[in-house]
């Protein structure tokens, strides 16, 4: 449906009686903008408007990650005490932008890479909304009523899992709030759950969604309707008079747009969806909100994670990064070194990248798309860039100091899954918490050992370990990422592959620890036992970098 030819803007809902196309958009905290359109064509695809090229600014959270596990406790705490039964927990995501910018083209790019049956895009003079909502709030035609409140989701990729009884306790409570909100606007006796807690498949998420009809009473105006079912009760929670006091007091950041309600009305025919999963612009500032539902079951960590998840598929397509400088989502990623304002070993890079592409069905831009992107690097001395390949295409450059210290190395024993072996994927999230967790033992990196007993790789670095007089790498069988610098260690005959097991590392007398960006790293030591700094080691490092230089 394409509603066009403003005519006014109102926030009264008596305008609503009127009788005309009226698009609404309410917030979270009772606003109104009503706004009539003079044209209305159906069955009409959204209009040509370019490509949307994704952001580039950090996102930055209303709430922390300790904030966020903080409200959780204290809702479960106002639980404990019989206040309240369930809480809907959000923040918001905030990031710069052009005041220009328009998100049609990101609302067109939604609609490609995640179509949502609920999907909805306004533009009014000081707004601007790209929703790919999958929940419907409200659908009306004349006295029948309809709301389908999801509770509870699933992230497809985890082969096996079913929703927890939580989740379906949550829906359940929900179901029970919608009933009674529909009571107050129906005919008594007609409200009833059509369906309870069934799936629906969305991209990438399974929801556990619940139906709950009936008819609206004859005599109730929209000024009353909203009055009495906003906001929606799945994303506020119950009692939802207590609910949205718990919120107003935990929560710094007004919701606005998201958690309202976002459609149109028509006479007495209304279709509303519940305003999640979508973008809102004012002003230089696009906005995104996430959140999930804690009950007395709820555990803080895996709440901040489904935050995440609801997030993470939108986020990759609107583009932008996350606090740590990784972007949403997921895709392939290249880490390059730039020294003397080049990227260096930047084709062999993007070769790898477009090998894995080919596999994983990502799309790897031209190169000369990529370089423009890079931009001018005469004035870099020394820094790491990092080229992301996901939803979208995205640069970050930093700055970068060399290591002037040999590295010492911890061993941890992990079962590999064989998406690693191959292929630079992010989330990095494993690799990064396994180098942490090496620093905090005292380590600078790790030596990982898969169930065989197989020397593999570190947590962000290839191995060449020189035993009985051979300088050697591990095998790509034994689980490992084939490197870029370890290809060429292997390539110019100054390392063999070979199976290395957990009992050789005691006779190893030398190891570099080999990155794109760090390119070899004297190891002083592995768990502990000292290993030899001295002029064969520096002959074979200085090798290397001779043949780097080269190309």
């Amino acid at each position: 449906m394409l509603a066009t030819d403003l005519i006014e803007i109102s926030s009264d809902p008596q305008s609503l009686d009127d009788g005309g196309f009226w698009a609404v958009l309410t917030t979270f905290e009772g606003g109104y903008t009503f706004a009539k359109f003079g044209s209305v064509r159906r069955s009409v695809s959204f209009p040509e408007v370019g490509k949307w090229i994704g952001l580039d600014e950090v996102w930055e959270s209303s709430i922390s990650r300790i904030e966020y596990e903080e409200h959780v406790e204290t809702i479960r705490s106002e639980i404990k005490l019989g206040n309240v039964y369930q809480v809907n927990a959000c923040r918001i995501l905030r990031a710069k932008v052009a005041k220009e910018l328009s998100l049609a083209p990101l609302f067109a790019s939604l609609l490609a890479n995640n179509p949502a049956p609920n999907s909805c895009y306004l533009r009014l003079p000081d707004i601007e909304v790209a929703s790919a909502s999958p929940e419907l709030f409200i659908s009306r035609s004349k006295d029948q009523l309809k709301t389908s409140p999801i509770k509870g989701t699933r992230d497809l990729r985890e082969v096996g899992t079913q929703f927890s009884e939580k989740e379906k306790a949550e829906n359940i409570m929900i179901v029970d709030l919608m009933r009674n909100d529909f009571g107050r606007i129906c005919k008594p006796g007609s409200v009833k759950v059509s369906e309870l807690l069934r799936s629906e498949l969305h991209p990438g998420l399974e929801h556990l969604v619940s139906d709950i009809v009936g008819e609206v009473n004859k005599d109730i105006t929209w000024e009353q309707f909203f009055a009495e079912i906003l906001p929606p009760g799945s994303v506020s929670g119950t009692p939802k008079y207590t609910a949205l006091k718990i919120i107003q007091e935990l929560e710094p950041t007004k919701r606005g747009p998201y958690c309202g309600a976002l459609g149109w009305v028509q006479g007495g025919d209304a279709y509303l969806s519940v305003g999640i999963r979508l973008f809102w612009k004012t002003g230089e500032e696009i906005r995104f909100g996430t959140g999930a539902g804690i009950t007395w079951d709820s555990k803080a960590i895996a709440e901040w994670e489904e935050t995440e998840l609801k997030a993470a598929k939108l986020l990759s397509i609107a583009g932008g990064l996350r606090p740590d400088g990784w972007p949403f989502g997921s895709g392939l990623f290249e880490t390059l070194r730039v020294e003397d304002g080049r990227a260096q070993l930047f084709d062999l890079h993007i070769e790898r990248a477009r090998k894995s592409a080919e596999v994983l069905g990502y799309e790897i831009p031209p190169d000369v798309e990529i370089i423009a992107a890079i931009g001018n690097l005469a004035d870099i001395e020394l820094g790491r860039l990092r080229l992301t390949f996901g939803e979208s295409f995205q640069v970050a450059l930093d700055p970068y100091i060399d290591s002037i210290h040999p590295a010492k190395l911890g061993i941890r024993h992990l079962s590999l899954g064989e998406e690693i072996k191959s292929h630079k994927i992010y989330p990095y999230t494993k690799n990064l918490t396994l180098l942490t967790e090496a620093r905090v033992d005292g380590f600078d990196e790790v030596v990982v050992v898969n169930d065989a007993g197989r020397v593999c790789e570190g947590a962000v670095s290839n191995y060449v370990f020189r035993i009985d007089g051979l300088w050697m790498t591990p095998a790509l069988t034994s689980g490992i990422l084939p490197g870029i610098i370890r290809g060429f260690a292997i390539s110019s005959g100054l390392a063999i592959e070979s199976e290395i097991m957990l009992t050789d590392l005691e006779k190893v007398t030398h190891a570099f620890a080999l990155s794109s960006l760090r390119i070899a790293q004297p190891i002083s030591e592995i768990a502990g036992r000292k290993l030899q700094i001295d002029e064969i080691g520096e002959q074979w490092g200085d090798k290397l970098r001779q043949i780097l230089r080269s190309h």
